[in-house]
């Protein structure tokens, strides 16, 4: 994930709902990166539902194995080594806003257990307080 998927992202880009505070979009790479790393199996399992052209629905379920190290590049935010553990959060829906040809909105819906803190957690650790 690099600079192809920079230019994809607006840049006042937004990163919602799966996170504690809304990411930017070096944030929101920096943090997918991280999890590639931590689980090369990672899969976002993305089932659209519905589409206009500059919004899009739809769903994602994120799988993977825990078997690097999760280095996230957040300050505050706990390294993990690899555990093995099998990653399964919840299928939660999911909101892209499109404005001349970049995403300026990624919105997940907060479920328990899910996001980036259901991650954690199945990891064996808990997102920082904020």
């Amino acid at each position: 994930m690099g600079d192809g998927v920079r230019a994809l992202l607006a840049d006042d880009f937004k990163f919602n709902g799966a996170v504690p505070q809304p990411f930017s979009a070096e944030q929101w790479i920096g943090v997918h990166r991280a999890l590639a790393a931590a689980m090369p199996d990672l899969r976002m399992n993305y089932a659209p539902s519905k589409s206009n052209g500059t919004h899009t629905s739809g769903t994602v379920k994120v799988t993977g194995t825990h078997t690097g190290e999760f280095n996230p590049p957040m300050p505050g935010w706990p390294r993990v080594a690899a555990t093995g553990n099998a990653i399964a959060n919840p299928t939660e829906h999911v909101e892209v806003d499109v404005q001349k040809g970049r995403i300026t909105e990624w919105r997940v819906e907060p479920l328990p257990n899910g996001g980036v803190a259901g991650i954690l957690t199945q990891m064996g650790v808990a997102l920082p307080k904020t």
